[in-house]
């Protein structure tokens, strides 16, 4: 009985983790989309065609979104190529080790 004990407590903790991570994740996501809106009214503000009073809120939010949708291509890249480039080294790195001697010969 101690033990279901032990694994319910275990399974409320594991609960509170994940609702914490998903509250922290959910804050990061309204800040990125705040900071890539304030990004577009400024991009407005400083182009001489447009017209921040004038611009809906569907564009604004749509805008703001194509740009948000492009870092995230822009980072999925640059993860892709890290991994890429981890796994050369790791395959080089195991090219090397395999021809390295040891004790009683060669591998």
């Amino acid at each position: 009985m101690a033990n279901l004990d032990k694994e319910i407590e275990a399974a409320r903790e594991r609960v509170e983790r994940l609702k914490e991570k998903k509250r922290v994740a959910e804050a990061k996501e309204r800040a990125r989309l705040a900071e890539a809106i304030l990004s577009v009214l400024d991009e407005i503000k400083n182009n001489e065609n447009e017209n921040a009073d004038q611009v809906s809120v569907t564009a604004l939010m749509n805008r703001a979104k194509a740009k948000i949708d492009a870092q995230n291509a822009k980072r999925k890249r640059a993860a892709a190529k890290a991994a890429a480039r981890r796994r050369e080294a790791n395959s080089g790195a195991r090219n090397e080790s395999g021809s390295q001697p040891v004790w009683g010969g060669e591998q």
